[in-house]
């Protein structure tokens, strides 16, 4: 039997969608004609990490290392914790 050393788990899914982050990037690129190694330098990351994310290749990506990258390229990010209306609560990401 695996002790909980070596056992495989599975990551728990992220509450907020790594596509979406990802898909933001990208429009960012193309909206500010800028290519993937501006772009890298620009969010003090690896070219070839930018191409990952503009490819939509996310495994190695943390939401939060995606929220870090949109920071960098000139999007705000706003994170609102509020009480919520039932008995759990919502995780809503919206993109302006």
């Amino acid at each position: 039997m695996p002790t909980m050393a070596t056992r495989k788990t599975k990551p728990k899914d992220s509450l907020i969608p790594k596509a979406l982050l990802a898909r933001r990037v990208a429009q960012i690129i193309e909206d500010r004609e800028l290519t993937q190694t501006e772009a890298a330098r620009i969010a003090r990351d690896a070219a070839s990490q930018m191409s990952l994310i503009v490819s939509g290749k996310l495994d190695g990506f943390s939401a939060e290392r995606l929220l870090r990258v949109l920071s960098r390229l000139g999007d705000d990010i706003e994170i609102r914790i509020s009480r919520a209306a039932g008995k759990t609560g919502k995780v809503r990401l919206t993109v302006k």
